[in-house]
Parts: structure tokens; sequence; C-alpha cells
């Protein structure tokens, strides 16, 4: 999708890039390929020639920062087929503090899934390690919540990627609400005995492993936290796919 769109370009917003993809320039190649677009004048298309061709240089790359930095705030998604082999799906969960303490949180990736336990595994390393090779990060609200606890929790962490918020995402196509509720929404199904489970639950659990050291606890709340971070995926997938056919022109594509 990311070489499908031209708002990486100064002033051209969605409206005029539909008049570039209607004009049968559907990409970049297509664009730098083109004596004339959409009525552009020789410097001006010049100037654009030169900005995708640094962007073309950015994702031969895999320089994803630098893409993000040509679009505008909240459409890092159109980065995500490209870069979506090496992302990491994470969600965290709190004691619920003032100070946002974070409890568990779970890393997901192709190659496997990982979760962290305060007190067992959870540190600044562990999460560098499980972070390591990503090329973007996808969360739900993590760019109000996750990403900005984790930075005050551990310091040392480095969350400089790209970062597709599905809540945005979501807000984008007409999907508001949780995260639960908008699953339930897109018919992603969990298991019985966390089918109700909300984030107060979460911190119920958490207190009980901490005071009690309830073992069922702490497996239903690494449970909770994993469906949470795994289903991001799924969702991610359903969510891209409805934004390029609803906001990216699709039928050009």
């Amino acid at each position: 999708m990311i070489e499908s769109t031209f708002q990486i370009l100064p002033g051209i917003g969605p409206k005029k890039e539909k008049s570039i993809w209607e004009s049968g320039v559907l990409n970049w190649d297509d664009f730098l390929k083109s004596d004339c677009v959409c009525r552009l004048s020789k410097d001006r298309k010049n100037v654009y020639d030169s900005h995708i061709e640094e962007a073309k240089k950015f994702l031969e790359k895999g320089d994803g920062l630098k893409l993000c930095a040509l679009l505008s705030g909240g459409e890092e998604w159109r980065l995500f087929n490209k870069f979506r082999n090496d992302v990491a799906y994470l969600d965290i969960e709190t004691d619920g503090s003032v100070g946002q303490i974070v409890t568990v949180m779970t890393i997901h990736r192709k190659r496997g899934t990982i979760t962290l336990t305060r007190g067992i595994n959870l540190n600044a390393n562990a999460i560098t390690d499980a972070l390591a090779g990503s090329k973007m990060l996808v969360t739900f609200n993590g760019k109000c919540f996750d990403v900005p606890v984790l930075k005050s929790n551990f310091c040392k962490i480095n969350l400089n990627i790209p970062h597709f918020d599905l809540r945005q995402g979501c807000k984008k196509i007409g999907l508001t609400g949780g995260l639960k509720s908008i699953e339930k929404r897109l018919n992603i199904i969990r298991k019985d005995d966390i089918s109700d489970m909300d984030g107060m639950a979460a911190i119920s659990l958490w207190m009980d492993w901490k005071k009690n050291r309830n073992h069922n606890a702490l497996r239903l709340l690494t449970e909770y936290n994993r469906a949470d971070t795994i289903n991001l995926e799924m969702v991610a997938d359903i969510v891209y796919n409805r934004l390029v056919r609803e906001y990216a022109g699709f039928r050009y594509l």
C-alpha cells in the first residue's frame, strides 16, 4: 500500500491523491515514468519525483521511521503490509495504581509469543530482546497508554519504530469501543474462562497473585493478556484490509 500513496508528497491530500489514481497513475513507479501527472507544472513534478525517489530509498532500506515522517499522523497503517512479517504486537496490564506499574505484558511476533511477568522475567533487557528486529509496533490504544506507561516503567527501552495503533485505525472505519467489543463485532471469539474479563478483572487477578500467590489467578491473567495481544494480529489484518478498501482507493490498486 505504501508505494501506492501520494500523500507522502507536500500538498497532496486524499482528494488530489484520488485524482492521480483516476488519471491512471497508480503507484510511485507510474508517477516517475509519467511525463505529466494531473497538470502538475514541470518544476513541481520534478520536486515530487525527488521526494518519491527518496521514499523509495527509505523503503529499500526498510527505514519505516523516515517513511512515517513523510506521512501525516495516524497514517502509519499504510506501512503495515510491507512490514507485517516483522510486526511486534504488544499489550500490557498494570496494577491500576496512580503510577501504573506494569504487571504483565505480552509481545507476539511471527517467530513466537512471549509473556513477561513482574517479579519473574519482566525487565528492560527482556523487553528489548523480545522486540529485537521488529519494524513496526501494533497495539490497541498503545499511543496513549501502553507506550507511555512502558517508557515510564522502563526508561531504557527503545520503542521508536512505526506504530500502528488499531484504536485509531478502527475509528477510521466506524469501529468504536474497546478491544473486546470490537473483537465480538469481528467474530473473534475468546475462550470461555476469559471471555468476560476486562481490565478491572486483570487488576484483581494481579492483586490475588501478589498477596496470596494464587497460581490460578496468575494463569488467568497471563491467558487474558496473551489473548489481548495475539488477537491484535487478526484485528490488524481485518482493519488494514478495510482501510485499503475505504480510504486508499482499493479499486485503483
